[in-house]
């Protein structure tokens, strides 16, 4: 793999890590707790105060697990690894790392 392509693919993935850390810190500001079952609101307004809850929270879990996969290509960057499949060694395609940065394995290992 060319050294411009990796610069390029570090500097998107770092781009990429802030953009996450971001929305996660706003995530943690914006999720609130469900709403108090005081006895005033109906059964279906706090089934759906729960269940939106419940799907923010889901959100996040999801942005944090995105965040350490990019973490984890940074990594790899560093380590010389970046762009190999981590099953079976061959490269992956540049277009799959420009698609997708924190791609860990190949697109033959992904569909076997």
């Amino acid at each position: 793999m060319d050294v411009d392509f990796l610069i390029d693919r570090e500097l998107a993935i770092q781009d990429a890590i802030r953009d996450v850390e971001a929305r996660i810190r706003e995530g943690h500001d914006t999720i609130k707790p469900p709403g108090q079952l005081d006895g005033t609101e109906g059964r279906l307004s706090r089934q759906d105060s729960l269940m939106r809850h419940e799907m923010d929270k889901a959100g996040l879990r999801s942005m944090e697990q995105s965040l350490e996969a990019l973490k984890e290509a940074r990594l790899r960057i560093d380590r010389g690894t970046y762009g190999r499949c981590l099953q079976c060694g061959r490269e992956i395609s540049k277009d799959r790392l420009l698609l997708i940065p924190a791609a860990e394995c190949c697109t033959d290992c992904l569909s076997s």
